[in-house]
């Protein structure tokens, strides 16, 4: 097994460097390692198999195209050079950001009973509970637990009340602290033949190790918990967790999905499962922290916070300052155009998810499955050997089978066509989660609203005009709920069971309702000055939504024409893929953006603290004297609200493109540069590191 997943032979460490890491020659030993990925034509790589050539989509792909401020000029920066150059924390529904900063995991304290107290209550139950009996419990107290024999105590309490045998539960829990459970039964007594009687009894058990009391004593039935990960996906901390506490993932509940290549913190909650296992669920995966527990009666759902607040470290800043604030200042004046970032639509251009979502809304479920399971130019090598092998062959068991776990989209599509045959690709689809199937209309539609929000912007730039949208005043300062912010993607989620078919009936008051939160600007509410830009909204796409009253009507009807559908054909029969429509800001202001700028000497410097770092009093890298940092960075603060992306932020001051490829594209430019203009610090012969 080793071998076949690139262990074996030593062909999986072929980027391996042994020589040790020299930090004060990284210059030449990064020059080093460039010069020998870049080789020339006369030499050859290690192995034969030709370099992947790699595809990822760009932004005017998907419909982003403008600015708000394009007569600016942007500034190069390198995003994300480290993962710890991005942190993320959640704004709860109440405004507070979260921060990992108590660790401690609170356990059921057994609430003291005065001592006076307990005993008058033994007296009390002198003729139920007699000194024998007394002598048994103490005795099996100190017993050592053995599963091979029945130890425990019964007492007869049939006589006594609901009062009463809460009494003597109090007292084992008060006298015996844990070493001793107790519950109360009913048990049929035969009296002759044809009678029985029933009588109560209270059990007094030895508990099996590890466990005691089984009642659930905590404040409330959910457990609250602040979840800081690093460098991991939201889906893969919450299914890690559901394992380890022999739960269903769904049954970890999160307000939405944060960044993966970033060090981020959000709110969890499980219902009845104590903070300790929750910790100890925990505890085996590498940087993921947990902790600021707390209970509710009410569990946590998708959409339950306001926003995220964002610390960004944009590395590689040679643009003078003054110019740089000008940008900066630009945009808390203007804000942005709120587009979808490239997240939401995959990473392969070849397979983008809004052409899945096209062929689902078309109902043409082959040319959906088709589109899943196709061969891509940026598969990880298992996933490109699977897909070549379907493509070829179709044989959708022999797939599923080269998986090592279930926890991919391919994967449950496999397997459905290998359940309800090759051919029945609606039934097939239906093994993946609904509210993972839905990202690929989702990704349709909010093409369609990134293509409206740059032709609306193009065409009438910053100026209101009649017919635009608003909330009506009482929903003036509420976003609609929108669809999850990730894209298709590894998720262990059971799959859901729905019905189908729409009820058309129960839709009617929900769709009138709807179409009613907004309203068209009139000239008049133009002229009184009491909206701006930011205030409007464009729909997304729907067959129960308002356009605006103006000329970007057409717009969509003619976008959604380009691929055989219309509003009204969104209107699905199964109900899985209908889309009603929603609403979305056009512009986000940040009026609480925050900057400064600071120097760093190599690329590993760490430049901003993450909770972790900051509950442990870990230090950062200290911010070297200006002859010794080669480097300047710019680092950023702000909040956005739900469903807003920070790339977007970014773009407006950048002016270019902050695609994946992009990004790497810069940095090495950026390396390249520096190493060409600054000889290294010693030789580029790596120095010998003490053992």
């Amino acid at each position: 097994m080793g071998k076949d997943r690139g262990r074996g032979g030593g062909r999986g460490r072929r980027n391996f460097q042994s020589r040790p890491y020299n930090k004060n020659n990284w210059r030449g030993q990064k020059k080093e390692h460039l010069k020998q990925s870049n080789f020339d034509g006369n030499s050859q790589p290690r192995n034969n198999r030709q370099p992947q050539q790699k595809c990822t989509l760009r932004e005017n792909q998907v419909g982003i195209t403008e600015f708000t401020n394009p007569d600016l000029s942007g500034f190069t920066a390198i995003l994300k050079s480290r993962f710890s150059d991005f942190h993320v924390n959640e704004i709860n529904t109440e405004g507070h950001v979260l921060q990992l900063n108590d660790i401690n995991v609170p356990k059921l304290e057994i609430k003291p009973v005065d001592a006076a107290q307990l005993e008058e209550w033994r007296k009390k139950l002198e003729n139920v509970i007699a000194d024998d009996v007394w002598q048994q419990i103490a005795a099996l107290s100190t017993a050592k637990y053995d599963a091979k024999s029945e130890q425990h105590v019964e007492i007869n309490v049939t006589s006594l009340d609901k009062e009463q045998r809460t009494q003597i539960h109090q007292l084992v829990k008060q006298l015996y602290l844990g070493k001793l459970v107790s519950k109360t039964l009913d048990q049929a007594e035969k009296q002759d033949e044809a009678e029985t009687e029933t009588k109560k009894v209270i059990r007094i058990l030895k508990p099996k190790p590890g466990r005691s009391d089984n009642r659930w004593n905590f404040p409330g039935e959910y457990v609250n918990f602040v979840v800081h990960k690093v460098n991991m996906d939201t889906s893969e901390v919450a299914s890690t967790i559901a394992n380890q506490l022999h739960l269903r993932p769904s049954q970890v509940n999160y307000c939405g999905t944060k960044d993966k290549r970033a060090k981020t913190t959000q709110s969890f909650c499980i219902k009845r499962r104590t903070p300790e296992a929750i910790a100890n669920a925990a505890r085996g995966m590498r940087n993921v922290y947990i902790g600021n527990f707390s209970f509710s009666s009410k569990t946590l759902k998708l959409g339950d916070l306001q926003g995220n607040r964002f610390r960004i470290a944009l590395r590689h800043i040679t643009q003078p300052q003054e110019h740089i604030e000008l940008a900066l200042q630009s945009l808390k004046e203007r804000g942005f155009i709120n587009y979808y970032g490239l997240q939401r639509f995959g990473n392969s251009a070849s397979v983008p998810t809004y052409e899945v979502g096209v062929a689902l809304l078309k109902r043409d479920y082959k040319l959906a499955c088709e589109l899943i399971l196709k061969p891509r130019d940026n598969d990880v090598e298992f996933m490109r050997a699977i897909r070549e092998a379907w493509w070829e062959n179709r044989d959708s068991a022999a797939a599923a089978a080269k998986f090592y776990n279930n926890k991919y989209i391919e994967k449950k599509l496999l397997d459905g066509l290998a359940s309800f045959g090759e051919n029945d690709y609606s039934a097939a689809l239906r093994r993946i989660p609904r509210n993972m199937l839905l990202l690929y209309p989702h990704a349709y539609q909010s093409l369609i609203f990134n293509r409206i929000a740059s032709r609306r912007i193009k065409e009438f730039g910053l100026l209101l005009i009649p017919g635009d949208l608003v909330y009506v005043e009482e929903d003036n300062n509420q976003q609609v709920p929108d669809a999850e912010e990730s894209t298709p993607a590894a998720e262990t989620v059971d799959p859901v069971e729905d019905d189908m078919e729409v009820d058309a009936d129960n839709l009617l008051e929900e769709e009138s309702i709807f179409k009613r939160k907004v309203r068209p600007l009139t000239a008049e509410d133009i002229a009184s000055d009491k909206y701006k830009l930011s205030d409007v909204v464009l729909p997304l796409p729907g067959y129960d939504i308002t356009y605006p009253n103006n000329e970007c009507a057409a717009w969509y009807e003619q976008m959604l024409a380009e691929v055989g559908l219309s509003s009204e054909l969104l209107r699905h029969k199964e109900k899985t893929y209908a889309l009603g429509g929603a609403y979305r800001k056009l512009l986000i202001q940040t009026s609480d953006l925050k900057w400064s700028f600071r120097r760093y000497s190599t690329p590993e410097d760490t430049l901003i603290a993450s909770d972790w770092e900051q509950l442990k009093n870990i230090e950062i890298t200290p911010e070297p004297s200006e002859s010794e940092g080669k480097y300047m960075a710019l680092l950023l603060e702000f909040s956005l609200p739900t469903a807003a992306y920070a790339t977007m932020l970014l773009r407006e001051l950048f002016k270019q493109d902050t695609s994946t490829a992009t990004q790497m594209q810069l940095e090495q430019a950026e390396i390249l540069k520096k190493l060409e203009t600054e000889p290294p610090t010693v030789t580029d012969e790596a120095q010998p590191q003490p053992i």
